[in-house]
C-alpha cells in the first residue's frame, strides 16, 4: 500500500479512525523490509525514546499538560522494528517526543497487565478491545485527559513523524486545522 499523501491524511486524521498504510499482516509474505532510507536528519546512535508503562505515562500527561504518544506494535511486524532501528532513533523525532509528549509501548500480542480508563487488562487486550488496533505499527495520540484524539496506522519515516507530532502536540489538530494547511504555516 502507498503511503497517504497530506491532502488524505489531513483528512483522516481529523476523522479519527485508525489510518492505514504501509503496515504489518499477520499473514505477511516473509519478505524483508526495505532496506533503510537515508534520513536527512541525523540519527543519535544508540540513544532511544523513554518509554513508560501507559499507566504512569496517562499519569504524567494529565499532571504535566503533556499529550500521550502510544505506538502499538507486535514482535513479528517489520515496519514496526523499522520505526524502532530509524524512526525512533531520529534525533528530532526524540527531541520532540521528549518535549511534547510521554511515550509508551503497547505488545499488541502481550499479556503483560496495564491499567487503562480504570480497568485492569492485557497489552493484547487494550490494544485489540478498547482501541481497536487490527494493523501494525499503530501510533495513538491521546490527550493529557486521556482522549483518543488521533491514530496513524502505518510507518512514518522520521521526518513526517516530526511533522506529525508537531501538528498533534501544536493543538492544531484539535482546532480542526487541516495538516496541510498546518505543514503549510496555515494554522
Amino acid at each position: 500500500m502507498k503511503p497517504f499523501s497530506h491532502a488524505s491524511l489531513s483528512a483522516l486524521l481529523l476523522a479519527l479512525p485508525l489510518l492505514v498504510g504501509p503496515t504489518c499482516a499477520k499473514a505477511a509474505t516473509g519478505t524483508p523490509a526495505q532496506s533503510a532510507p537515508s534520513v536527512a536528519s541525523a540519527t543519535a546512535g544508540n540513544a532511544s525514546v523513554q518509554w513508560v508503562p501507559l499507566e504512569d505515562g496517562m499519569k504524567r500527561a494529565s499532571a504535566s499538560g503533556k499529550y500521550v504518544f502510544v505506538t502499538v506494535y507486535t514482535d513479528w511486524c517489520q515496519y514496526c522494528r523499522k520505526l524502532n532501528t530509524v524512526t525512533f532513533k531520529s534525533k528530532p523525532v526524540m527531541a520532540e517526543l521528549a518535549k511534547n509528549f510521554q511515550s509508551v509501548r503497547v505488545n499488541a500480542e502481550g499479556d503483560k497487565s496495564v491499567l487503562w480508563k480504570g480497568k485492569k487488562m492485557t497489552e493484547r487486550q487494550v490494544a485489540k478491545v478498547s482501541w481497536g488496533v487490527t494493523g501494525f505499527p499503530t501510533m495513538l495520540f491521546i490527550s493529557p485527559k486521556g482522549e483518543i484524539i488521533g491514530s496513524y496506522s502505518a510507518y512514518a519515516e522520521p521526518e513526517f513523524m516530526v511533522q506529525l507530532l508537531r501538528y498533534i502536540s501544536s493543538g492544531a489538530r484539535e482546532r480542526k486545522v487541516s495538516f496541510d494547511d498546518f505543514i503549510e504555516g496555515k494554522s
